[in-house]
């Protein structure tokens, strides 16, 4: 292969953007807007919101279309239409309340589009938009407003079924000090991504190493564990799931 054709990413959006100066300034122009109306909505400052949205959006933002969101970050910004149109993807930081459970703290990818509006950009309420969340693509009702990811998960599915979806193929395992590891493997289940954390009981000269953290929909991993020292010991480790509260126990006994 050629070498002269591997370049960095950030390389060739930087050289696109030299090559395009329109399309550079539009973009950042377009991200600095979308940066003050989303911190406006943290903030709940949705009156001074209403000048960065277009004019036959205005009724659907004061009807249900404010956006409901402790944190965001800007992760894409895609042109359209000759930098005259765009969609603005957040990673926002929203609550949704799930019976039988309480409230759970996720992220979730939010897709908003926007327009050139009288020189600026302005914020264009989609009729019907689309959440990712850990438990699927998410609809809003009308009740929630057509842009805002929803607080409350309608018609949610029982929180022991989506416990029961992130699982680990061996509950116990067996270590000699001094051999090889021996893993875990863990598998998600779910449409949407979730966060692994492992917790011990106090085991002396054991060790273990997640792989991975986080997990996409239908992703695995595994967690790797390791022995050293003399005598018998045993113990549980568990595997913590969030959002959805699972705790997944893994017997550990060194011989």
């Amino acid at each position: 292969m050629d070498r002269r054709l591997l370049f960095p990413a950030v390389a060739v959006t930087a050289w696109a953007q030299q090559t395009n100066p329109a399309a550079a300034k539009a973009e950042n122009a377009l991200r600095a807007r979308a940066q003050e109306f989303f911190q406006l909505q943290v903030d709940k400052k949705y009156r001074q919101g209403e000048a960065m949205v277009a004019e036959e959006s205005k009724d659907a933002y004061y009807n249900g279309s404010k956006y409901n969101i402790k944190n965001f970050t800007v992760q894409k910004v895609e042109l359209l239409d000759n930098n005259t149109r765009a969609k603005v993807i957040i990673l926002a930081k929203v609550t949704m309340v799930m019976p039988e459970a309480g409230a759970f703290d996720f992220d979730a990818p939010t897709t908003s589009v926007w327009k050139i509006e009288k020189g600026q950009w302005v914020l264009y309420i989609d009729p019907a938009p689309e959440s990712q969340t850990p438990f699927g693509t998410l609809k809003p009702s009308q009740n929630n407003g057509s842009a805002a990811p929803p607080n409350v998960f309608p018609k949610a599915p029982p929180v022991s079924a989506l416990r029961e979806l992130v699982t680990i193929d061996r509950t116990s395992l067996a270590l000699t000090a001094g051999a090889p590891p021996e893993t875990v493997a863990i598998s998600n289940n779910l449409p949407g991504g979730v966060d692994l954390e492992a917790q011990s009981d106090p085991i002396s000269g054991l060790s273990w190493e997640l792989e991975k953290k986080h997990l996409d929909g239908g992703e695995k991993t595994s967690i790797r564990f390791q022995a050293k020292g003399d005598g018998k010991r045993k113990g549980v480790v568990h595997l913590l799931v969030s959002p959805t509260g699972a705790k997944l126990d893994i017997l550990v006994t060194i011989n």
